[in-house]
Parts: C-alpha cells; sequence; structure tokens
C-alpha cells in the first residue's frame, strides 16, 4: 500500500467545506504515494498523461465512474475517477479535469496519488492493480460537533444496502430521516462501482464502524476512502431529485480497462501547468519517500495527522 496518512478534520459549524473559486485551484485534499518516482518524460510520464487525458476527455459514460491503463509492466498506470453520483457529466468531467492538473502539479513525479475535491469527485492513479479492489486508506473523516440523535443508525445502515446492491454502473444511495426532535438528517453513501456487492458493504460498514470513536451523536460527519465514502448532515447537501433514482440501466461485466501499449514517436501534451502553490497543511517529509497532505478549509478547522 502506498499510502499511510489518516487526516481527522474537526470544525464547529454544519459540515461544509470552503467552496474553491479558482477553476484549477489545488484539490481539497490529496495525498502522494510512496510507491515510487519516474523521470521528466520518461515512458511512465508519457502513459500517466495519456490515461489521465483519457479520462477528463470521455463523453460516453454518464454514470460519473471511468477507469483507464495505459503501458506495460513497470511502465503500466491504472487510474479511476469517481464523481458523486448526484453530479451532472459536464460538472463531473470538469472536476476531473481539474483535479489530474492540480494532482499532476502537486505529486509531480510521483507513480502514485489520490486527491478528493471537496465532494464531486474522486481521482486516484497508481502503478500497481487498483481496480476491484476495496482499499480504506488513506482516510479522511471530518465532523460537527454538535449532537444528534440515533436516528442516524437506520440509516446508515439502509443507505449501505442500497448503495452495495448498485450495479457495475452505480453503487450510490441518498436518503433521510426525522429524528425524536424532529429534525431532518440527510445522508449519502457511495463505492467505486468496480468493487462487488460484499466489497462496498464491507468498505461502506467499516466507514460508518469509525462513527462511534470519533463522531458518535454528531450532527453531520463524512469518512472519505479510495472505494467508499459517507457523509450526513441535518441540512440538504445533494441533488434531492437523486434521492429514489430508478434503477441504473443493465449492468454491464465489470472487466479489466483496456489496455494501451505506449507509441513510439508520439509526444503527448502533459496537463496545464499550474502557477505553484504551497496548499496550507503540508506534511513533513518522511524517511525517502514524500506524503503530502492539503486541505482548504473555513476558519476554525483543526488538523491533526496520525502517523
Amino acid at each position: 500500500m502506498g499510502f499511510s496518512r489518516l487526516l481527522l478534520f474537526f470544525y464547529p459549524t454544519f459540515l461544509q467545506l470552503l467552496a474553491i473559486a479558482m477553476a484549477q485551484a489545488p484539490p481539497l485534499f490529496y495525498v502522494c504515494g510512496e510507491s515510487g518516482n519516474f523521470t521528466t518524460k520518461s515512458t511512465y510520464q508519457s502513459n500517466l498523461d495519456r490515461t489521465l487525458a483519457s479520462l477528463a476527455s470521455d463523453t460516453k459514460i454518464p454514470s460519473g465512474f471511468y477507469n483507464d491503463s495505459s503501458g506495460q509492466n513497470a511502465n503500466k498506470v491504472n487510474a479511476i475517477a469517481l464523481c458523486r453520483g448526484d453530479k451532472k457529466p459536464e460538472t463531473c468531467r470538469s472536476c476531473i479535469n481539474n483535479s489530474s492538473q492540480t494532482l499532476r502539479n502537486l505529486c509531480p513525479n510521483q507513480k502514485e496519488a489520490i486527491a478528493w475535491r471537496d465532494d464531486d469527485c474522486m481521482l486516484r492513479y497508481s502503478n500497481r492493480s487498483i481496480f476491484g479492489k476495496m482499499e480504506f486508506d488513506p482516510k479522511l473523516i471530518l465532523y460537527n460537533i454538535n449532537n444528534v440523535s440515533e436516528a442516524l443508525n437506520p440509516l446508515l445502515a439502509s443507505l449501505t444496502s442500497r448503495a452495495a446492491a448498485g450495479d457495475s454502473l452505480r453503487k450510490f444511495a441518498t436518503g433521510h430521516a426525522t429524528t425524536e426532535n424532529n429534525e431532518t438528517i440527510y445522508a449519502l453513501a457511495q463505492c467505486t462501482p468496480d468493487l462487488s456487492k460484499e466489497d462496498c458493504s464491507n468498505c461502506l460498514n467499516n466507514a460508518t464502524g469509525l462513527f462511534p470513536q470519533c463522531c458518535g451523536g454528531k450532527q453531520g460527519a463524512r469518512v472519505v476512502t479510495p472505494s467508499c465514502h459517507f457523509r450526513y448532515e441535518i441540512e440538504l447537501f445533494y441533488d434531492s431529485g437523486v434521492e429514489e433514482m430508478p434503477p441504473s440501466p443493465t449492468p454491464l461485466p465489470v472487466l479489466p480497462p483496456p489496455q494501451r501499449a505506449p507509441q513510439p514517436g508520439v509526444a503527448l501534451s502533459p496537463p496545464a501547468a499550474l502557477t505553484p502553490q504551497t496548499p496550507s497543511g503540508e506534511s513533513s517529509t518522511t524517511g525517502k519517500a514524500r506524503n503530502r497532505v492539503a486541505g482548504a478549509f473555513i476558519a476554525g478547522v483543526f488538523l491533526l495527522l496520525f502517523w
């Protein structure tokens, strides 16, 4: 596993991260992996640029889940992008494109990296196989310091079941419940749809299993991992029009993405260069590998890192 960080964020108001106004601002949170580095103008870099460009330009997949790979053996790149299930395709592609450009700038020569841009999308790539594998690290946990009733537990259980029952195009569920104090809790659960039903369920159960340790009884919380994420709030934060979505189209078999060998003599343009920025919350170098974590957040946020 190329990552080794647990991120924990606390903030006193409702769970709402600062909206990033700049179209190409750094991802809200990112981690550069430890599985090795590549050199400039190498075959691996060409394959990485090709793969990320393919994800960002794909207009044929409306489900918001993309996976692709390029190259062979030590130069093979695998990538996954997942947009939140209520995001429109154009919003999704824009998020993936901006995230890929920014991540390439923030992790310039790491073979493995992951980024979450607020709640819109997740992008990750690696030189190892990541398709169809449930991974729970690195993880991000955020919560609201105010309390809410136990009406949350059956809601989370229901969403776990519904999301895990999704198909190979979409594993996403939203819902709401009313507390004994007549407050409404809104919640969302999602897995990367390349996971099996069992793996999705396990990932979401692991995520909600962290709530008693960090967020028990809180009015809002979020657990984000490479394979799944959970979020709940006392304010509506998703498109309510997708709450009772009709079944997805007939599922397609889950197959590895097509492999494309490097094409000699073809020079690919890398993602557009970004103005160098120093995200707040960057971690220190550990040993010979560098793990970086970035956060854009409102005043009053406190960051704890656990090694």
